[in-house]
């Protein structure tokens, strides 16, 4: 342990205490903290087979592609699966940092059968608008059928056993077709029938059957603070639509003070004792109009008015505190504090950059370790780099691992990286320097080398550590059983999502790189921990 300033850094911290699941009890009825999916978790979308509900994010350049949540309670929420999990299904190489992959997806579920619909956007063998299916929605899922179009945001609605397709035309409108759930094919084509409402980007569009009229709900305002959610509705699929009196359905563009910002692109379930809930997208912005931990899933209570028009959160807001829905608590066991890597699979928290190498890393080469094989590749290239990472899910974490590197050159370095897109990373590296062996605190910021220094280590096995506030990263190292060593700090605005672009964000993960040549030791990681309020503060 290590105190700098007014901040204790536990670089090397195994314990099973976790933060809160973020519930209370008020006079015997449940309460909720938003968000209730932390971390980059995008455009949720949702839905009910009998009591259980799953629902589905974007993850854009991010490999698997397209995380399945579980809950019981709408609440509490566990990873399940990916519907997106090899190279056919998520072609993502060559993808533009942050904003190509895998965007807006939907879920449904009929007749036994889980559908999700998503649009693979940009990068090498990338086809547009697709679908799979599973019959168990933690997998397999099928591979993609590929419906020919380029729309994002597409959405499938079975209605009286009808499959009905929505999208967005990309020119402010929105098209219905009729398609067979088997081939992709369209039994009805794509016709235009709706306009957005007046906001700019009309998106994320979701087809519903809500008594007697087929309503639109979609996103519109771009995906910063002016967006919202809108709902419009007719008496037939194909219109005319009417807009609703009351619209926006929830955003809090006018509610500066709220801590949430940017929230719209929402789906709706219904639950089985008639009530109504929203899951949608929102940020959560930090030191002015910051953001850097990415877009998170919220939920919110829905009401409707006597003449059948809808309004979620509080009078169209969504808020941090909110009474649960009327189901049994289940709280799911939360993820062990440390990875040993002592299985031969990844868990499903882990991520890759695009479509990763297999020859790049290894669990079973070296038993209880994660081996990384620095290859020519670096985050400079629109490639997939040696890099395993997963979401930065609070503001206040700790994460370090052991790490066991001898590197021979100074273009090999292997350690901790703290991600928001190619352009832009902190990165704490065992390297060589002058021929000794060195840990490497390089700050990338826009494409560039923003600020670099270097600490003499010892030979062996060291703990690399970063910890975080809002406000700011501070790394440092330790031999094991000695005092850690502070090396330096670094700022979340830096490499938030005003400043740095794209629609990610922040991943903390292991690295290794050659630097255009192929490292000739491997990196090899005997654990990682990840912590989420890890920090105590003074006051």
């Amino acid at each position: 342990m290590a105190i700098i300033g007014a901040t204790v850094i536990w670089c090397h911290r195994h314990t099973s205490r976790t933060a809160s699941d973020g519930c209370t009890t008020i006079q015997g009825r449940i309460e909720y903290t938003n968000p209730v999916i932390t971390g980059m978790n995008p455009d949720p979308s949702i839905c009910r087979e009998g009591d259980d509900f799953y629902l589905v994010t974007s993850t854009f350049e991010y490999f698997p592609g397209l995380p399945i949540y579980h809950s019981k309670d709408l609440v509490h929420w566990k990873l399940i699966g990916h519907a997106l999990s090899n190279a056919v299904s998520n072609p993502l190489m060559g993808c533009e940092t942050s904003t190509g992959g895998q965007y807006a997806p939907t879920i449904r579920y009929h007749n036994g059968t889980f559908y999700v619909i998503g649009t693979n956007y940009g990068g090498q063998g990338s086809q547009g608008i697709f679908y799979v299916t599973a019959k168990n929605p933690a997998g397999p899922w099928s591979d993609p059928i590929w419906t020919g179009d380029w729309y994002v945001d597409p959405s499938l609605e079975f209605i009286n056993d009808t499959l009905y397709y929505l999208s967005p035309d990309n020119a402010g409108s929105f098209l219905l077709g009729i398609m067979n759930p088997e081939t992709g094919k369209f039994n009805e084509p794509l016709k235009k029938i709706a306009t957005g409402l007046g906001g700019s980007s009309p998106e994320g569009p979701h087809l519903y059957k809500i008594n007697d009229y087929y309503s639109i709900m979609s996103a519109e305002g771009g995906t910063g603070y002016q967006h919202r959610e809108v709902i419009q509705r007719s008496k037939s699929p194909w219109g005319p639509y009417e807009a609703s009196p009351r619209n926006p359905v929830l955003s809090n563009m006018s509610d500066p003070e709220n801590p949430f910002h940017a929230i719209g692109h929402a789906d709706l379930v219904q639950l089985e004792d008639g009530s109504w809930w929203a899951v949608c997208l929102g940020i959560r912005p930090k030191n002015g109009r910051y953001q850097h931990l990415g877009r998170e899933t919220f939920l919110a209570p829905v009401t409707w008015d006597e003449n059948g028009w809808p309004k979620s959160g509080t009078d169209g807001m969504v808020r941090e505190k909110y009474f649960a829905p009327n189901l049994p608590q289940h709280i799911w066991e939360k993820d062990p504090v440390r990875d040993d890597f002592e299985h031969t699979t990844l868990n499903l928290y882990w991520n890759f950059i695009r479509n990763p190498h297999d020859e790049d890393w290894s669990l079973t080469e070296k038993p209880g370790y994660l081996r990384l094989k620095g290859s020519s590749v670096n985050f400079s290239e629109k490639k997939s780099p040696a890099f395993i990472g997963r979401r930065q899910s609070a503001f206040h974490i700790v994460a370090s691992t052991k790490i066991d590197f001898t590197p021979t050159a100074e273009n090999e370095e292997a350690g901790l990286i703290v991600r928001a897109n190619d352009k832009n990373h902190y990165d704490l590296l065992v390297t060589q320097r002058e021929g000794e062996k060195v840990v490497m605190f390089r700050k990338y910021l826009k494409g560039q080398i923003a600020a670099i220094h270097y600490e003499e280590i010892p030979e062996g096995d060291i703990i690399l550590c970063i910890s975080a506030t809002d406000k700011e990263y501070q790394l440092g190292i330790q031999k094991e059983g000695e005092a850690s060593k502070f090396i330096g700090t670094a700022s979340t605005k830096d490499i938030s999502n005003e400043v740095v672009g794209g629609f990610t964000g922040v991943f903390i993960g292991m690295y290794a790189s050659g630097n255009g040549k192929a490292s000739v030791n491997p990196a090899d990681f005997d654990w990682f921990d990840f912590q989420e309020a890890g920090i105590v503060s003074k006051n």
